[in-house]
């Protein structure tokens, strides 16, 4: 479930200036502004249609502009476990879908300002798009082969979340990095795969008299969800390290372009966002976990993983592997008495009766000091 937890349990670095351990953590809060560039399929023309496809008003074509929004991010750019926040939106197209993502800035396009580890970091827990040559969606093979070569830039980007805007265009919404999304669908468009997102249903309203529509919009529900590019739904961790990237929502075209129905055209960004993701809070006091999940590395792997735990106390410990179903494929710790301090544990890609697995995504869940955690896992080939 997707919290703020993460935000809570942090220590600040902005910028120069390092806060002292041991206190609070401030939240920051930035502005979006427009983003013309178009980071997918350019040239890519806005959407004029709302989540029912209905025709916005050509009135309201002709004035709107996303300089008139105001969309605010707020966020800890501290040692935090994943990036998390809080969007707030006005003056958004009324019953619309954005995408949230991060994207990476290559210093080949970006120069000095630009981070190729931030945008590498992105790339393979995201998507890939090649802006040149021959502009497109790319892939982890084509991002290896190439990326020494300087007549080819590639930029990394995550999915993360998404939202439906209200009737007025407003829209709060919390959001945590813990899914790798591809793209939206309606509901009645696809079924949704075991690994997608929950459908998000909305009620399309509009009338004559609203600045949008020229007529009364019947009103219309309508589901949406994200199809999974990695892993499943809520599984998805953010690699270690401290992240320069652009915070950017993306109008979604559902599949069609021309005509008004757009085609993931950029919509609002803040392009310097900067934040750091750590394995564990060791430093934070009055953190309310006293065990911790740790880092599981490698990850991708084959043909053994090592998975890192920490404990505040002397505490019961179970570590389980499951398969993307929930059903146990290996116990490693069953219900052990385990002293207060850092821990590791293996697992060589085997079932309880030691035949090896298939590869594909694991999880591994943690229970211990009367909470679960898990992690998802990746065995190769």
């Amino acid at each position: 479930m997707k919290s703020l937890f993460a935000v809570l349990l942090c220590v600040l670095i902005i910028g120069s200036a390092t806060f002292v351990q041991g206190g609070p953590c401030p939240e920051v809060t930035e502005q979006l502004g427009d983003a013309p560039d178009v980071t997918t399929w350019p040239p890519a023309p806005y959407r004029w249609r709302d989540l029912a496809t209905n025709l916005y008003a050509q009135s309201y074509q002709d004035v709107y502009h996303y300089d008139d929004a105001v969309v605010t991010v707020t966020y800890t750019p501290c040692e935090c476990l994943t990036f998390a926040g809080h969007i707030s939106a006005v003056n958004l197209k009324p019953n619309f879908a954005y995408q949230i993502k991060l994207v990476g800035k290559p210093t080949g396009l970006w120069g000095t300002d630009g981070d190729d580890v931030t945008n590498e970091m992105l790339g393979f827990t995201g998507r890939w798009w090649r802006t040149q040559p021959n502009t497109g969606n790319s892939s982890d093979a084509d991002y290896n082969a190439n990326h020494d070569n300087p007549d080819y830039i590639f930029e990394g980007y995550l999915v993360l979340d998404f939202f439906l805007t209200n009737p007025d265009g407003t829209m709060e919404i919390d959001f945590a990095v813990d899914s790798s999304f591809h793209v939206l669908w309606w509901e009645h468009q696809r079924t949704p795969g075991v690994c997608d997102s929950p459908v998000k249903w909305t009620t399309v309203i509009g009338s004559a008299s609203d600045p949008a529509y020229d007529i009364d919009v019947i009103p219309t529900v309508i589901g949406v969800f994200a199809e999974i590019e990695r892993l499943c739904y809520g599984t998805t961790t953010m690699p270690l390290g401290r992240y320069n990237c652009r915070l950017l929502l993306t109008e979604e075209s559902f599949h069609q372009s021309g005509g008004g129905n757009g085609y993931w055209a950029s919509a609002m960004s803040f392009d310097y966002l900067e934040f750091e993701v750590v394995d564990t809070m060791s430093d934070v006091p009055d953190r309310p976990a006293a065990a911790r999940l740790g880092q599981i590395h490698p990850n991708p792997f084959n043909p053994l993983t090592t998975i890192r735990y920490e404990l505040d106390k002397p505490t019961v410990v179970s570590i389980d592997v499951l398969d993307i179903s929930g059903a146990l494929v290996r116990r490693l710790i069953s219900g052990a008495q385990m002293p207060a301090g850092s821990h590791t544990v293996d697992w060589q890609g085997r079932h309880q009766d030691g035949r090896p697995v298939a590869a594909g995504v694991y999880l591994v869940r943690m229970r211990a000091a009367g909470i679960e955690q898990t992690k998802a896992v990746t065995l190769l080939k």
